[in-house]
């Protein structure tokens, strides 16, 4: 770890002295999105609960970007991303630093990791991130584990140039707590945050042949826990193939929590289509949790669609449907529906 951390650092220091004399300063320029969702939903109530079948959500954010190139080659980047609709003291999405050139890419800051930058996730050609309707599922996120890790940690990474498709990646976060907290020296018995030293390497190919596009990808993620929390660590692969507007693609992942003999195994598969303003995809996952505690399955449905208005305008909707069954007697079944309409700028 050291040497990575010394290598940025005299990178960092080389470009400093090197392009600073006749490079321009980086002007910001100013662009974002404003999206506004109304859902409809059943959601199956436990003892003592009545859940609203209707609910509104919005998500605003402006992005400031600028970036230069040094009289080295070096270029720098710089990209704050800010959430207008924060309602708490945290109003800062992403905030990072990139420095690209002959060599590759290294991204200091605020932002998903490197590795996951390069990972496949989903097919998304219906206008909604196919995660969108978490959010209208009570409590669905703490029983249902992704095939990969995305949280905007402090992490310093570096990506390789893509030699015939293939890259590779790595990572660092010293600690895992909200993004853009501070992650000084701090006692790991007495820190807000359930990880620390977090390493993610993984390694991606990207080309086209014929006409067809493919994708393939591999990951580990590796936390440390503090305060009594067991390590885990990831290991994630994935592959996706497109082509004439179709995409089709699977991923598989499994968690594995050291001292617990916890393991969580997910997989995930969709397909979508997009021609012209309209899009559709379809998604499914599911998540299978083996812990003495109890055991978790929950399953993860949507279909979503799109329709381009004009440049920056889209409306979309979706309808979708989640469950999740726990041997500690906490189940639940939501099937709803959302609609919006999705501006950017």
């Amino acid at each position: 770890m050291k040497k990575v951390l010394f290598g940025t650092t005299a990178l960092i220091a080389a470009a400093a002295f090197a392009g600073t004399a006749h490079a321009e300063r980086i002007k910001l320029s100013i662009g974002g999105k404003q999206e506004v969702w109304f859902g409809v939903a059943d959601v199956e109530d436990n003892a003592g609960e009545t859940y609203a079948s209707t609910g509104m959500a919005t998500d605003t954010e402006l992005y400031f970007t600028g970036d230069t190139t040094l009289d080295n080659g070096l270029t720098v980047r710089a990209v704050i991303s800010l959430e207008a609709d924060a309602r708490g003291a945290q109003n800062a999405d992403e905030t990072y630093i990139v420095m690209s050139g002959g060599f590759g890419a290294v991204q200091l800051g605020a932002r998903e990791d490197v590795v996951m930058g390069q990972s496949w996730a989903a097919v998304e050609l219906g206008g909604q991130d196919w995660d969108e309707a978490f959010g209208w599922s009570p409590d669905f996120e703490d029983h249902f584990a992704p095939t990969y890790y995305s949280v905007d940690d402090l992490s310093i990474g570096y990506t390789s140039p893509s030699f015939f498709g293939f890259s590779v990646a790595g990572s660092y976060a010293p600690d895992l707590a909200e993004p853009n907290d501070a992650t000084g020296f701090q006692d790991w018995n007495n820190t807000d945050a359930a990880y620390k030293d977090a390493f993610a390497v993984g390694a991606a190919f990207n080309n086209e042949f014929t006409g067809i596009g493919i994708h393939a990808d591999v990951g580990y993620w590796d936390q440390q826990g503090t305060r009594g929390v067991s390590d885990r660590n990831l290991v994630r692969g994935a592959v996706a193939l497109s082509y004439a507007g179709f995409e089709l693609g699977g991923a598989y992942g499994v968690w594995d929590y050291e001292d617990t003999d916890t393991e969580v195994d997910t997989w995930l598969v969709g397909a979508g289509y997009e021609n012209g303003p309209y899009g559709i995809d379809v998604n499914y996952a599911r998540s299978e949790t083996d812990d003495n505690a109890g055991d978790v399955e929950a399953d993860y449905f949507k279909v979503a669609g799109k329709y381009i208005l004009g440049p920056g305008v889209n409306l979309s909707a979706s309808v979708f449907h989640t469950t999740y069954d726990d041997d500690a007697g906490d189940d639940r079944e939501v099937t709803g529906g959302i609609m919006g309409v999705a501006l950017s700028f």
